[in-house]
């Protein structure tokens, strides 16, 4: 079936690259595109509604929940002095 989509300039700059590097001519731009609707097509299906739902929760709940209460500098040189006490025993 055809029909006319407008796409991004960016966007068709991109499949078109992407169509001469998989295919080696822009010919088959049609094909590249099918292929990723139906690819984006079977990861909606395949997706849970309720299973990004109990993802997102755990994502807000534990956010934050480390609280660092050092600055970055300081929690980097902590991380590195433990990797040191670690390594003298091997040898390293």
């Amino acid at each position: 079936m055809k029909t006319t989509v407008n796409l991004d300039d960016d966007l068709y700059k991109k499949l078109v690259k992407e169509t001469v590097e998989k295919y080696g001519n822009t010919k088959n731009l049609s094909k590249l595109i099918n292929e990723k609707l139906a690819r984006a097509e079977e990861i909606a299906d395949r997706t849970d509604p309720s299973e990004i739902k109990r993802r997102l929760k755990i994502l807000r709940e534990s956010a934050g929940s480390w609280k660092i209460k050092t600055s970055g500098k300081e929690y980097v040189r902590e991380i590195r002095q433990g990797w040191s006490k670690r390594l003298k025993p091997v040898g390293l």
